[in-house]
């Protein structure tokens, strides 16, 4: 039997990377799975693996910017499944190759609408879901190690993971006496779409891998795991918190190789 035996989780941003390790994660563990994106065809190769693990599947359009769609996707979740147990509030977009003199208006709200509001509103439809059907329910959030640090290129994101990690605190509060817990993932360097064009600079990848303790650049597999792990009963002690599957990076400072990183990242950017 799996930790998610009978479970039923919701993933927003599950067409690929972390998001789709998350929901095939899931599957593996028992649940079935309601995967939201905006890509069509990768929401259908997520729904595929999920249903290779003799799980059900569903795919829902969802951009999380637009209150009125997550409210539609918590909806079309019930329909189908009749409840909510777990909510992972996942997509996001990030800010990089911007910088605090030069972004605009417009980037700005896009990181904050989709990275930092979309969160909130995923976490509030979903809490407010899983209080009408009685105790109990996990809502986890995607934070970042850049929720930690700050980055010269990429303000609204680290903003946004900043803002993050502290709404998991305030759902946590709120939420707890439901017996529902909230808690955010704060992923280090994970090979995604978002990382793969650094990884591409052998330059750039050489120095990330070594700014991690454990020497290497994670895998979605790692975040999932945590994930896993916060969606079932193993986690019921656990609320209102941030874990980091970082390979060690936020444990120290190692801001020499992420110093040589970023300078490598604006060679590239200058041609």
């Amino acid at each position: 039997m799996g930790k998610l035996d009978g479970k039923v989780a919701v993933v927003t941003g599950a067409a690929s990377g972390n998001g789709r390790g998350m929901a095939v994660r899931f599957a593996e563990d028992g649940a079935d799975v309601v995967i939201a994106d905006l890509d069509d065809a990768g929401m259908e190769d997520t729904a595929r693996l999920v249903r290779q693990q003799e799980r059900q599947a569903l795919t829902q359009r969802c951009n999380v910017a637009v209150k009125a769609d997550i409210d539609a996707l918590i909806a079309a979740t019930v329909a189908r499944f009749g409840k909510v147990d777990v909510v992972v509030a996942n997509a996001g977009v990030s800010d990089q190759d911007t910088d605090c003199f030069s972004m605009t208006e417009e980037a700005w709200d896009r990181t904050i609408d989709i990275n930092l509001k979309g969160v909130f509103f995923t976490l509030q439809a979903g809490a407010n879901q899983m209080r009408k059907q009685g105790p109990g329910g996990r809502l986890i959030a995607i934070s970042s190690i850049m929720g930690e640090w700050g980055a010269a290129g990429a303000p609204a994101y680290c903003a946004s993971k900043g803002g993050v990690k502290q709404l998991v605190k305030s759902f946590g509060m709120a939420c707890g006496p439901y017996g529902i817990t909230c808690n955010a993932i704060g992923p280090g360097f994970i090979e995604t779409n978002m990382t793969v064009r650094l990884k591409e600079v052998p330059a750039i990848g050489e120095h990330l891998a070594n700014a991690t303790p454990v020497g290497y650049i994670g895998a979605p597999s790692d975040v999932a795991a945590v994930a896993a792990f916060l969606a079932s009963d193993d986690s019921r002690f656990v609320n209102g918190t941030t874990i980091f599957p970082d390979g060690g990076i936020t444990a120290g400072n190692y801001s020499n190789q992420m110093r040589l990183a970023n300078e490598e990242m604006r060679r590239q950017a200058a041609g």
